[in-house]
């Protein structure tokens, strides 16, 4: 059953990855043409994160950062970008690479490996995801500790059908977050540090 849940996930990815390629063909040149007018060169942000096993993979955003008096700050585009999830959106060209999954664990940076405990190591097994169980049950209003146990969940019960819930979940919070962006963008979040391996 484990091998045909990986099959239908792979298969999965790969048509929900064209499809949605598709879809966003006219948005994803929209924002890039608006990141170039509004914030400058470069589109894309690019960072290394920890893929399947601690492997490092080049996960790729829209850039939400600009330098201002050389201090770092999220652009006002930035800021929308971010609330609304539009900058994961690049993340499709890593699911046809086949370095990360529609659903999955986020990829975290590569650091925090040290700093997992044997059972949080775990969530190295699997491939990364553009979201996850976490995401659709608390995102970055959950503790850390929270999301890596919500992430051991989705390892220990994986199958194609939670998947496909999760994905159908995101749409819905994505939906939402363009929607009513004016409610949320300026509600804090309860993560606002790096993970320390005791939060």
């Amino acid at each position: 059953m484990i091998l045909v849940n990986n099959f239908l996930k792979f298969i999965l990815d790969y048509f929900l990855a064209i499809f949605f390629l598709v879809i966003f063909l006219i948005p994803f040149l929209l924002v890039s043409i608006m990141i170039l007018v509004f914030d400058g060169k470069p589109i894309f942000f690019i960072q290394e994160r920890a893929g399947i096993k601690g492997k490092i993979i080049n996960v790729i955003k829209f850039k939400t950062i600009i330098n201002v008096k050389n201090k770092k700050i999220v652009s006002k585009l930035g800021k929308f970008l971010r609330i609304t999830r539009i900058d994961e959106i690049p993340q499709i060209i890593n699911v046809l690479k086949g370095e990360l999954s529609f659903v999955g664990p986020r990829p975290l940076y590569i650091k925090y490996i040290k700093l997992y405990s044997a059972e949080q190591k775990r969530r190295l097994e699997m491939k990364p995801g553009i979201t996850g169980w976490a995401q659709i049950n608390g995102d970055n209003n959950i503790s850390w500790k929270k999301k890596f146990d919500l992430d051991i969940w989705y390892i220990n019960n994986f199958n194609i059908l939670i998947d496909i819930k999760i994905i159908l979940l995101t749409i819905i919070f994505f939906m939402n977050r363009i929607l009513f962006y004016n409610k949320i963008k300026n509600l804090k979040k309860i993560i606002d540090k790096e993970f320390d391996g005791k939060n």
